[in-house]
């Protein structure tokens, strides 16, 4: 009986141990976890302009992360632009102790903004939000809508392709369109189908890079601008003392 009253006292022992050991944490020492209902914060554009918007901030007590769609910011106050016109969500997630929560405050902007677009290069590519859509130059005085050329070069020096090559290649048809409705849009129009990506215009470099597309017939770089003007589009990549250039012309004009 004393053997069996050993093994009981020795197993409730063993019970204990591992309860003083568990690993569990003690929840009540974490701190509740926030609700959207609990977060202060504050999104107010700016009057008469309303492509600048302020963030702020107000929860005691967490890290602030915001993102309004074109950009993001993990500042307790901060001002952004939003260029395009169009209606936004801008997020805000709170961090915490508890863990993540988030909520968003709606708005709207009227116009794209005329600061950020203030550069002729923008209307003179894309025509605003109506959008300008450019075809190869096959018509173009010097007879070579591509080719290469001297590092400075404004057209074709070196090697000459005709219309005539630029038609076995099966791109003489692509069109591409630029358009900032909404975003910087860009779309080509090929044979083959349709592809619609973004861009970026570069005004003070002169540069132009297609997001996920490219040109006709390109070779997937940023091109510096050579010409740009109401009815012509001249691209070229830039190297040591030479350059490769497409010629491109407005849909609808004649040289």
């Amino acid at each position: 009986m004393q053997k069996h009253i050993h093994h009981i006292i020795t197993y409730c022992l063993l019970l204990c141990t591992l309860a003083a050991c568990d690993p569990r944490e003690d929840r009540d020492m974490l701190p509740a976890p926030l609700q959207s209902k609990d977060l202060q914060f504050s999104v107010t554009q700016q009057q008469g302009h309303d492509n600048i918007v302020y963030l702020e901030n107000k929860t005691q007590g967490i890290i602030p992360f915001w993102n309004y769609g074109t950009g993001i910011s993990n500042k307790a106050k901060d001002t952004i632009n939003i260029p395009f016109a169009g209606t936004y969500y801008i997020k805000f997630v709170a961090y915490s102790g508890g863990g993540p929560v988030e909520d968003s405050a709606k708005i709207t902007v009227t116009e794209n903004d005329p600061n950020y677009f203030s550069s002729p290069m923008w209307n003179l590519l894309t025509n605003g939000e109506a959008g300008k859509t450019w075809v190869w130059a096959m018509d173009t005085p010097g007879g070579a809508p591509y080719g290469n050329g001297s590092g400075g070069a404004t057209a074709p020096e070196w090697w000459k392709p005709t219309p005539a090559d630029v038609i076995s290649w099966g791109v003489d048809k692509d069109e591409m369109t630029f358009d900032l409705k909404g975003a910087a849009n860009y779309t080509k129009v090929t044979p083959k189908g349709t592809e619609k990506s973004l861009f970026v215009l570069d005004t003070l470099n002169k540069t132009l890079k297609i997001l996920g597309s490219d040109i006709s017939y390109g070779a997937k770089i940023t091109y510096v601008v050579v010409t740009l003007n109401a009815n012509e589009l001249t691209l070229a990549q830039q190297g040591d003392g030479w350059r490769n250039i497409w010629m491109f012309k407005r849909k609808g004009f004649k040289y």
